[in-house]
């Protein structure tokens, strides 16, 4: 639209000059005569992106499309001026039913993403790096930590054969004691426990984790550890098989995957997180094992579990 044909809605004046546009992207108009900006379309512009806008980490406020690259977009706030970037390969945002997840600035996807890398023995800043996003490792910690808490693993109704074993995890000198029963047949973690001795109240703690309350009728096989003597008292339903110690191959792989999951943390900053590493640690190594290692898939399952749950 020409200047000569626009008029000033106040004065009617023809002297006026354009003036830029507003936050949706109307354009505004500045008469000279009366110094009074106006704009002769007042529609608001559609977001261009499914998934939502970053807010300002400095304000707090939501920030505004600067650039369209090819690869991902450049956000800016229009107060401080702050710039962010996000890809645009992002999949829909999936609105989830609970609150815990509303103040996540990235899609669910991205967070999932960590998740499943952080507990494949790969490091915080590694994840940052990879995920192409502007946050900081601390923010990533942060997710796991939220994340550890909502999933569960899928225990085999048909487990009949199990391996139990111990390992021990050292936190400031003091020994902690990580218990896994493992499937034969699938080699998925069935059970875990964690504690600070190995004794038979321990096991006995590990067994009714794995049985509920359904029990069956199972073979345990166990190395000598005094401990597994609890079996053949307190359960008639169980076969306790024993083994040589270093025999015990499909717990002892479990655990050289925990172990280096733990070096590769170099250790815990707060041992009363252990549980909740745990209890993660077991859902994504047996959905890897289920979904042959492919990272999308494991993804996927989890997201279903959230949306469903």
């Amino acid at each position: 639209m020409q200047n000569s044909v626009v008029s000033c809605p106040k004065c009617g004046s023809t002297n006026i000059y354009k003036n830029g546009h507003d936050k949706y992207g109307n354009q505004q108009y500045f008469c000279k005569d009366c110094k009074r900006t106006f704009r002769l379309v007042h529609s608001k512009k559609h977001k261009l992106f499914s998934f939502p806008y970053p807010k300002c980490p400095v304000c707090g406020k939501t920030m505004q499309i600067h650039k369209i690259k090819k690869a991902f977009v450049k956000f800016r706030c229009r107060s401080c001026h702050t710039r962010d970037e996000i890809p645009t390969n992002l999949p829909q945002f999936v609105p989830l039913p609970f609150d815990s997840f509303k103040f996540f600035r990235f899609p669910i996807f991205i967070v999932l993403k960590a998740f499943v890398l952080y507990f494949k023995a790969v490091s915080l800043r590694s994840i940052r790096d990879s995920l192409n996003i502007k946050v900081s490792h601390v923010a990533i910690y942060k997710w796991i930590l939220k994340l550890s808490c909502f999933f569960s693993i899928l225990v085999p109704v048909d487990a009949f054969k199990v391996h139990g074993d111990e390992t021990v995890v050292l936190f400031k000198s003091k020994k902690y004691y990580v218990w896994f029963l493992v499937e034969h047949d699938s080699n998925l973690i069935v059970a875990w426990h964690v504690s600070k001795y190995r004794d038979m109240g321990q096991v006995k703690i590990l067994l009714e984790k794995f049985f509920g309350n359904n029990e069956r009728e199972i073979e345990l096989i166990t190395d000598g550890l005094g401990a597994y003597g609890a079996v053949k008292i307190l359960y008639k339903n169980i076969n306790h098989i024993v083994v040589r110690l270093g025999q015990n191959n499909q717990c002892e792989s479990k655990f050289s995957l925990f172990q280096d999951f733990v070096r590769a943390k170099r250790g815990f900053k707060n041992i009363d997180n252990l549980p909740m590493y745990v209890n993660s640690f077991c859902v994504v190594r047996n959905l890897l094992k289920l979904n042959n290692n492919d990272i999308a898939r494991v993804i996927c399952v989890l997201l279903s579990s959230i949306t469903t749950s």
